[in-house]
C-alpha cells in the first residue's frame, strides 16, 4: 500500500515538473515572439532607413533668404552706383578738358586781333572804328571750335562770343589799357556770362 502511494506521489511530481517546464518554455517562447523580435525588427528598420530630419521652421528660412537676397541686391546696387559715379566723374573731367581746350583755342584766335589792334594803335594813336579798318576779318568769318565769332568792341576791345559747346551767351573780352606815360598797352581779360569759366581762365576777371 505504501509503495502504491509513493508511486502516485512520484507521478504527481513528474507531472507537476513537466507542467512547470512546459509553462516556462511557453513563457520564453511568448517573450521572444512578443518582445524580442519586435525590438529587433524596429532596430533593423531604423538602421535601414535614414534618420528623420529635424523639423524646419519655413517662416524663419524664408525670412533669412529674403535678408540674404536683400544684402546681395544692395551690394550689387552699391557696385553699380559706384561704377556709374566713376563713369560720370570721368565724363565730367573729359568734358571739362574739352571745354578748357576750346577756351584756350578761343583766346588764341583772339590773339591775332590783339596783336593787330596793338600795332594799329601804335601807328595811329587811336583805335579803329571797324575791324576792316585794321585789316581784320568780319565776325562771321572768325567762327571756329567753341567760338561763335570775334568782334571789335569799343575802344579797341576784342569780344569773343562763345557757342553752346562751351557756354552759349558767354563772352571773353580782352580790353586794352594804354599807359599815358610810356604808351605801352596792357590787356585785361574779362569774363561775362557763365561764372564756371573762371575756373578755366583764372587770370580773367568775372564781370556782370
Amino acid at each position: 500500500m505504501r509503495g502504491s502511494f509513493s508511486d502516485a506521489r512520484m507521478k504527481q511530481f513528474l507531472l507537476t515538473l513537466a507542467a512547470v517546464l512546459i509553462g516556462g518554455f511557453l513563457a520564453l517562447l511568448a517573450y521572444d515572439h512578443v518582445i524580442v523580435k519586435p525590438r529587433e525588427a524596429t532596430a533593423a528598420a531604423a538602421a535601414a532607413s535614414p534618420p528623420k530630419a529635424a523639423p524646419v521652421d519655413l517662416s524663419q528660412a524664408r525670412s533669412e533668404a529674403r535678408h540674404v537676397a536683400a544684402e546681395v541686391e544692395a551690394s550689387v546696387q552699391r557696385s553699380v552706383d559706384s561704377a556709374r559715379d566713376a563713369m560720370d566723374a570721368q565724363a565730367k573731367q573729359a568734358e571739362q578738358a574739352d571745354q578748357r581746350s576750346l577756351i584756350v583755342g578761343a583766346v588764341s584766335q583772339a590773339t591775332m586781333f590783339r596783336v593787330t589792334l596793338t600795332e594799329y594803335y601804335q601807328s595811329n594813336g587811336t583805335w579803329p572804328r571797324a575791324a576792316e579798318d585794321a585789316g581784320l576779318p568780319p565776325s562771321e568769318d572768325t567762327r571756329g571750335p567753341g567760338v561763335a565769332g570775334i568782334a571789335l568792341g569799343e575802344r579797341g576791345a576784342v569780344v569773343v562770343s562763345l557757342d553752346d559747346s562751351i557756354a552759349a551767351g558767354s563772352k571773353i573780352v580782352l580790353r586794352p589799357s594804354v599807359n599815358a606815360t610810356t604808351g605801352m598797352i596792357d590787356w585785361r581779360c574779362e569774363l561775362k556770362g557763365d561764372p564756371s569759366l573762371k575756373a578755366m581762365l583764372p587770370r580773367c576777371e568775372a564781370v556782370p
